[in-house]
Order: structure tokens, then C-alpha cells, then sequence
């Protein structure tokens, strides 16, 4: 008996845990977010959050750009690690920028998911919780009707 008590606490902390760091990933996908509307440097930048660590990948157009992003996400101290694959590279800004954060906004709350913008589609990438799905894919209809949305996400 006392074998099934211990288990079951060990279960049920281990699912908290996993809820709490879930929800820190949103919050910290959310901060991005934010960040990234407000500083061109992310332009070209995506990025996903998955238990405390932050992958970002894109083109940055100078070394100090890139440095600039990467001191931002220092800033956020709960992060436990950044995967860096930023490259130094052409930036082009086009009206598809502004459609970009459009996006990145509706994907704030999904901490393992991005958008690519093309000139004909939103291509959904990463990973969504499956209840969360159809509403997701609504207000990126409803927000960006004049592209076509390809939902490439695995759920979960």
C-alpha cells in the first residue's frame, strides 16, 4: 500500500512539474514575442521554447544584430539554455514581415511552434496541444485570410 501512495505522489509531482514548465514556456514564448515586435534585430529569427530551453534559428544581418538578440534572451533568466543557430546572412523586409509578427502573435501561447509566411501560404510548423489545435488554426484563418494555411504541426 505504501508502495502505490509513494507512487502515485511521485506521478502526480512529476505532472505538476511538467504542467509548470509548460507554462513558463509560454510565458517565455510570449516575452519573445514581444521582444521581437518591438526590435527589427529579430526579423529574420524563429524561435521555439521547450522546457526552458530556447532554440532560435533565421538570419541576422550583422554580428551585432545577432549579439543583440542573444543579449535579450539573457535577460530572461529563467531560460536554462539557448540552442543558437543564428546565421549571418541577406535580410530582405517585405509586406510579409508585418503578416510574420501577425502570426508569431497568434503563436505567442504555443511555446513549440512557428509560422513561415510565403507569398501564397502560412505554413503552421512545430508542435500544438491537440484541444488547442482548431482554435489555433481559426484565428490564423480569421486574422490572415488572404494566404492559404497549411497546418504542418505535429500534436501532442
Amino acid at each position: 500500500m505504501k508502495r502505490h501512495a509513494i507512487l502515485y505522489i511521485l506521478v502526480c509531482t512529476l505532472l505538476m512539474v511538467s504542467c509548470n514548465s509548460y507554462e513558463k514556456d509560454k510565458q517565455i514564448k510570449a516575452d519573445l514575442t514581444i521582444k521581437a515586435k518591438e526590435d527589427v534585430n529579430f526579423a529574420g529569427v524563429n524561435f521555439t521554447v521547450k522546457n526552458l530551453d530556447v532554440k532560435i534559428w533565421g538570419n541576422c544581418p550583422t554580428y551585432k544584430s545577432k549579439m543583440a538578440i542573444l543579449q535579450k534572451l539573457g535577460t530572461i533568466h529563467v531560460i536554462k539554455h539557448i540552442d543558437d543557430q543564428l546565421a549571418i546572412g541577406p535580410l530582405y523586409l517585405g509586406q510579409d514581415h508585418d503578416l510574420k509578427l501577425l502570426a508569431d502573435s497568434l503563436l505567442a501561447k504555443h511555446p513549440e511552434s512557428w509560422a513561415v509566411i510565403t507569398d501564397q501560404n502560412v505554413i503552421l510548423k512545430g508542435n500544438v496541444k491537440e484541444k488547442q489545435l482548431p482554435k489555433l488554426l481559426e484565428a490564423i484563418h480569421q486574422q490572415i485570410p488572404e494566404r492559404a494555411l497549411i497546418n504542418q504541426t505535429t500534436v501532442n
